[in-house]
């Protein structure tokens, strides 16, 4: 693993730039100036110095190198540099103290794995190479977020079903999937009176595709595209996020979890309340958010039953609330959609195939963008020519030359047209010779795909309200394909967020599980995102071969991660090396989309064909997963025996997608 996250260094570094670029910078420069003041701060050679340390500093420069530079001076020496490296460590852990008791921080903890090969084995040191570690994230909870919101433990204690000895008219009252289909009414719009909210984000995906990827008439009109109306936006505020030092905890168990939040919390200066530690603050009476994926949450539930007839609150864990993770949601939603079209064999031998094996997530996300922009314009040619035979292509079209309104109009009569709704099980019941099933399957394939791409618009814009209504939508969908446990997490979270947490931890909970590292529009973050990215540079910063490559030197410089990327930046700028570019022009897709285009239009799903049959007809997967979810509400037993709920493990290039 770490010969795989070395050879991927080179993109990393290119890659992470608009990532690292807005965090907070710590004083490294006054830092070095501190430990090599020796000599006038003007001095040419000393600036030198500074700098050559600053950039030895963040990327391991080797000790035969350093001590070179060091005799010919232009670096200072190998023992100042670790003093810095120590000082920054120290100084970083003043800073999680300072977050931490303050009450008002959020945690967040994953485990990641490293391959540290040594290169000459010995007896008294272990032959595993492959180390479980934990690490973590601490950030200050913003959006007017104060410790009165937080001081809710006793009156949710009092309202748990895990209190051994509750209070029956405290217990708040039995909801399910349907009450959250009310958490935010749906609204009209006067442009748009017969459209949903959710068929006005679709009626504008397929205009927006159009005027982006269609002839080059509609490209005038790309940016008077309005963006969709948010439901509940959370307002535009950067978010500091600091690294923790890494654990040597395998937080694959109950007791490992245990562990790490324990350790976690001691790292922000919280101990438990009856541990005599100066300046410890009493969060008896406090809640702390904490996040991460689905395994994490599963074993936190199951540490709090187990623990539900201690004494304390702080040894019932009754002080932790967990948030689950929206990256893995996401990415758990991408592979619902390759269990419903790829993954039957059947559903492979269709003319409109794409993919024949599992491709991954990156590969997945990358399907669902570039097949629905083809599957889009598809759905305008099919449109256009059923208006006007004439026009029977989008060239055609566009040599009409419509207007914006115009083309606003029929985007709207597209997204009530090709999307599967309720006339889908009207079609189904005639007679075969009356109904296309390959038309059916695209209606539901379009539907599933302008889901998952409205969760990923929402998620980007930091619209928890919209990111909420399609979680909703997605709960079923998830149940139907197998996915029970991130279906039925999902729901309670959402349950217990709206109907169960008092005001004010429900505004801290909602306005925080998503953040914002760069402070910048359409750049909101799962946080589960930014503990894999951390992850992934802690690994590829010290995976690999050698002896300065241990598990001690991980704990060193795991907080480091963001100084070492703002010091290579501040060595760029001064070295006038602000030439470098680390943006990538987006791939030329036009003769691939033309190829599937023209695919499409010669056995398109969306004419409709009477009597054409298909090898794999696509169930509505809503409608399974509600039936599922009612038959459990009544105490009917379901078939989940065929449990295939994972980890959806994150991989380098699922990470790097998101930046």
């Amino acid at each position: 693993m770490g010969d795989m996250f070395g050879e991927t260094s080179g993109i990393l570094h290119e890659e992470d730039e608009s990532y690292w670029d807005e965090l907070d910078e710590l004083d490294l420069e006054g830092l070095i100036n501190g430990l090599t003041s020796c000599t006038p701060p003007d001095d040419s050679k000393q600036q030198i110095s500074r700098h050559t340390a600053n950039i030895t500093i963040s990327t391991h420069t080797p000790q035969k190198v350093i001590d070179t530079l060091s005799r010919i001076g232009i670096s200072i020496s190998t023992d100042s540099i670790h003093a810095a490296i120590r000082s920054l460590s120290a100084e970083s852990q003043n800073t999680l103290r300072t977050i931490g008791k303050s009450l008002l921080a959020s945690y967040a903890y994953d485990n990641f794995d490293v391959d540290l090969k040594s290169q000459v084995p010995q007896v008294e040191k272990s032959n595993e190479s492959l180390k479980h570690l934990t690490s973590g994230l601490l950030f200050p909870l913003v959006h007017r977020v104060s410790t009165d919101d937080l001081k809710c433990s006793e009156e949710l204690w009092k309202q748990s079903m895990l209190n051994p000895h509750p209070q029956l008219s405290m217990l708040p009252l039995k909801r399910s999937w349907k009450d959250l289909l009310h958490i935010h009414p749906e609204t009209q719009d006067d442009s748009a009176p017969q459209l949903s909210r959710c068929e006005r984000f679709n009626a504008r995906m397929f205009l927006v595709d159009l005027c982006e990827y269609g002839p080059l008439y509609f490209r005038r009109f790309q940016f008077e595209v309005s963006a969709p109306e948010a439901v509940e936006e959370i307002p535009l505020t950067k978010t500091p996020i600091i690294a923790a030092r890494a654990m040597d905890i395998n937080n694959s168990t109950v007791s490992g979890n245990i562990r790490a939040v324990t350790e976690l919390l001691a790292q922000g200066g919280v101990y438990d309340p009856d541990a005599n530690i100066l300046n410890n603050p009493d969060i008896s009476q406090y809640v702390i958010l904490v996040h991460g994926d689905l395994g994490t949450g599963e074993r936190l539930q199951s540490a709090q039953l187990r623990r539900s007839s201690e004494e304390t609150p702080w040894n019932r864990f009754q002080h932790v609330i967990f948030i689950p993770g929206l990256f893995h949601l996401k990415m758990a939603c991408a592979d619902a959609i390759w269990r419903i079209f790829l993954q039957p064999l059947s559903a492979r031998e269709d003319a409109t195939r794409t993919y024949c094996s599992k491709p991954g997530f990156r590969r997945m996300h990358q399907l669902i963008g570039h097949a629905g922009i083809c599957r889009w314009l598809d759905c305008w040619r099919a449109h256009i020519a059923s208006m006007d035979p004439s026009h029977a292509s989008l060239e055609a079209f566009a040599a009409s030359e419509p207007t914006l309104d115009e083309l606003k109009t029929i985007a709207n009569e597209i997204a009530l047209k090709y999307i599967a709704n309720h006339k889908l099980l009207r079609m189904r019941r005639k007679p075969q010779e009356q109904h296309d099933m390959q038309h059916e399957n695209a209606l539901l394939l379009n539907k599933y795909f302008l889901l998952y791409e409205e969760l990923s618009y929402s998620m980007n814009r930091g619209d928890i309200g919209r990111v909420e209504t399609s979680i909703v939508a997605w709960i079923p969908i998830l149940k139907a394909t197998g996915k029970h446990k991130y279906a039925a997490h999902m729901t309670n979270f959402l349950i217990n967020t709206h109907f169960v947490f008092p005001a004010g931890l429900k505004h801290a909970v909602r306005y925080h599980i998503l953040v914002n590292p760069n402070g910048k529009a359409m750049k909101w973050r799962a946080v589960n995102w930014c503990v894999e990215l951390n992850n992934l540079f802690t690994k590829v910063k010290n995976g690999g071969k050698g002896s300065n490559h241990t598990v001690e030197r991980i704990f060193l410089e795991s907080p480091l991660v963001q100084a070492y990327r703002n010091t290579q930046v501040m060595v760029q700028k001064n070295f006038l090396a602000c030439h470098l570019t680390t943006s990538h022009g987006a791939l030329n897709m036009t003769k691939t989309f033309e190829e599937l285009l023209s695919r499409m239009a010669a056995q398109s799903p969306h004419t409709p064909v009477l009597g054409r049959k298909t090898r794999c007809e696509i169930p509505d997967l809503i409608d399974k997963g509600r039936d599922m979810m009612e038959k459990a509400a009544r105490g009917e037993s379901n078939d989940e025996t065929n449990e295939t709920d994972v980890r959806e493990g994150a991989e380098v290039d699922d990470v790097l997608m998101e930046l």
